[in-house]
């Protein structure tokens, strides 16, 4: 046993290494983010604790408690899920080599969950304090929130395993894509079959009052909380737990073997199908090479080629394109008829949407994908800036395609998009991307981090990217909301585009100062970025 101990200590001292061996000011950022964002859930926290006392009716504190384990079951499983990322978790192929028991690994993984569902854990704790508070609330019901999250973690570490090999099979990814894409969508499609202003207050209650009870975890443990009497809540909760390490390991064991057997996949004839689309693909690859002058139209192909073959990029290629097509169309139209701005305005919304789930894989860490292959920058005879603005070409083409496809969706789908629409969505993608440009240019080269092209799902960035991403995001959004607020002052299209202009001129100006400021950087700190780039993640990833 005290060997098994050592192995998990072992494991997780290697790691908080690894992290302090980033420097003094990454872990000085994280934690920095890690103040702010998990803040906003001390928040809640203290809503919650604040307002559960002031219940009285056993019924409604019942459905409130209820509705907070169910959300809070829906951010731990759904929220990695739909921004494409895992959080913290082993990486087995490190790990294999090692005589560790197959037991002790999957105790490490369930432990690692906390860190997709830690804010989950806070407003859970408020809630236990305000049901502590509340007279009629027994003082053991809250601990039934220590199995309830217990069961969110093995379910959490199961549905990661299982995911990561379908994600890993071609034609199976864009199935689960689809799934999910689904299921991301019913809490709107709700909202279009029960709108709030149709229904008051008290319909919404009796609606929550017809509803039957079932054995659901959610509703098993409000009702132990609050202590409504039914002696048989717990036991089902704790059922529920017991489905859930099922579920959990078997597909971690699922998951180990699969990483133990994973092989080379078989060469298979190409069939007549499949080549025709490599002739249409190698066109579109060929097309920079054709428009641009050598060097800069290779390197752009290159990023082309390298991309479409990255499984993340055309994982969140794919979500950008289709999430926002589901999560924004029931809150725009609901039967049928336009809901103000954001149906007016519903192709920038989804553009810029897709703007930002692209953010990580062309703009913020633009040679991630490079890793220690980055060496080969800094050995050929091209200047620095060439390179750094054939990404950013290629970004630029890559973003606008989408764009493009959520264009064509919405005139597939008969939503209303005008030609005026259409080059509004264009123009205020371009200006928000050339804001991001430079910030994401400064950032590559100054907090470079290797990526694996070949994972779907992607880890927590650096503390020091998200703290500048917190900062940087709000910013990115000053132009555009002048252009518009020109746009409701004067009542004219000319503003609104005069405005946009303006802020065109001066992304261009900062861009051209960012650029000089990075390639000066990166080439005075090449070998530090080589190194960046070049080391692995350790045992734990994210």
């Amino acid at each position: 046993m005290r060997f098994a101990d050592n192995q998990i200590w072992a494991i997780v001292k290697a790691q908080w290494r690894g992290w302090l061996n980033q420097g003094p000011k990454s872990v000085w950022g994280m934690w920095i983010v890690y103040l702010i964002w998990y803040g906003f859930a001390a928040f809640l926290a203290w809503v919650a604790a604040t307002v559960l006392p002031e219940i009285k009716d056993p019924r409604r504190l019942a459905q409130a408690v209820e509705a907070a384990l169910f959300l809070g079951m829906l951010y731990w499983q759904l929220i990695p899920i739909l921004l494409a990322s895992t959080g913290m978790s082993l990486d087995l192929k490190r790990l294999l080599v090692y005589p560790v028991e197959p037991s002790k690994l999957f105790t490490i993984e369930v432990i690692l969950r906390l860190s997709t569902g830690m804010e989950v854990a806070i407003v859970l704790a408020g809630v236990a304090v305000g049901l502590w508070r509340h007279p009629d609330a027994p003082w053991y019901g809250p601990f039934i929130f220590v199995p309830y999250m217990a069961f969110n973690m093995f379910l959490s570490a199961g549905v990661r395993d299982l995911l990561a090999r379908l994600m890993s099979k071609r034609g199976v990814r864009e199935l689960v894509i689809f799934a999910v894409v689904l299921v991301s969508a019913l809490p709107q499609l709700l909202l279009m079959m029960f709108p709030p202003e149709r229904m008051r207050g008290q319909q919404i209650l009796r609606f929550f009052d017809d509803m039957p009870v079932l054995p659901l975890p959610w509703t098993m443990g409000a009702r132990t909380a609050v202590g409504d009497g039914a002696w048989w809540a717990a036991p089902v909760v704790l059922l529920w737990l017991a489905v859930g390490v099922w579920f959990g390991y078997r597909q971690f064991i699922a998951g180990l073997n699969w990483d133990r057997a994973e092989k080379p996949r078989p060469k298979k004839e190409p069939s007549a199908r499949s080549i025709a689309v490599a002739g249409w693909m190698e066109g579109f690859y060929r097309l920079p090479s054709r428009l641009l002058p050598d060097p800069l139209g290779v390197l752009v192909e290159k990023e082309f080629r390298f991309l479409s073959r990255a499984s993340r990029f055309r994982l969140v290629f794919l979500m950008g394109f289709s999430f926002g097509l589901i999560i924004w169309f029931p809150l725009a139209f609901r039967e049928g008829r336009q809901q103000g701005m954001l149906a007016e305005n519903f192709l920038v919304w989804v553009s810029l949407y897709a703007t930002l789930m692209l953010g990580d894989v062309l703009f913020w860490n633009c040679f991630g994908f490079d890793r220690q292959a980055v060496q080969a920058y800094f050995a050929m005879p091209v200047r620095f800036s060439t390179i750094l603005f054939g990404k950013n070409i290629a970004a630029v083409s890559l973003l606008f395609l989408e764009v493009l496809l959520v264009t064509l969706a919405c005139t597939l789908f008969q939503i209303k998009v005008t030609l005026d629409k259409a080059l509004e969505a264009f123009a205020v993608t371009g200006l928000v991307c050339l804001f991001l440009l430079p910030v994401g240019n400064l950032m590559s080269v100054r907090m470079p981090r290797p990526t694996d092209p070949s994972s779907s799902w992607r880890n927590s960035n650096a503390g020091k990217s998200q703290l500048l991403l917190l900062i940087v995001y709000p910013l990115l959004g000053i132009p555009v909301s002048l252009a518009y607020l020109s746009r409701y002052a004067f009542g004219t299209e000319l503003a609104f585009y005069l405005a946009l202009a303006g802020g065109y001129i001066i992304a261009g100006i900062t861009y051209y100062v960012a650029m000089e400021s990075a390639v000066e950087y990166a080439v005075r700190e090449s070998e530090s970025t080589i190194a960046a780039l070049s080391k692995g993640e350790g045992p734990i990833g994210g």
